[in-house]
């Protein structure tokens, strides 16, 4: 699961629509993490982000292949993202950029959110 801060930085530069699967995060009133993921029920009452967004602060925590994505069409000649257990490191390469997490989604948020702000899209 991509980290909180990499997801809200992410937030500033891509629109979100909510759909069944997606997980999102809320603080609730003690500052407690709360992760809930969006169900068909939600959908269905048509309260998908309302309700969670009543509980407190919400986050989006975008999935591995939402983040594939928006890097595949970013990146000119294609991309790769590969596990170095020596290292318990993942590394995302394309022509432009490479990162290194400890999550294959870290290391493709770091990626994506270096293309963005190196296209000043905020």
């Amino acid at each position: 699961m991509i980290r909180v801060d990499l997801a809200k930085e992410l937030a500033k530069y891509l629109p979100w629509e909510p759909k069944v699967g997606d997980l999102t995060m809320v603080y609730g009133e003690l500052g407690e993490e709360i992760i809930e993921p969006i169900i068909l029920r939600h959908l269905k009452e048509k309260k998908i982000v309302l309700s969670l967004r009543e509980v407190g602060d919400l986050v989006w925590l975008p999935r591995l292949s939402m983040l594939l994505y928006e890097l595949k069409i970013r990146s000119a000649k294609g991309y790769t993202l590969n596990y170095e257990k020596a290292t318990d490191q993942w590394f995302y390469k394309d022509d432009e950029i490479e990162t290194c997490a400890g999550s294959p989604e870290d290391a493709a948020a770091l990626a994506l959110l270096s293309k963005l702000e190196k296209k000043g899209l905020g």
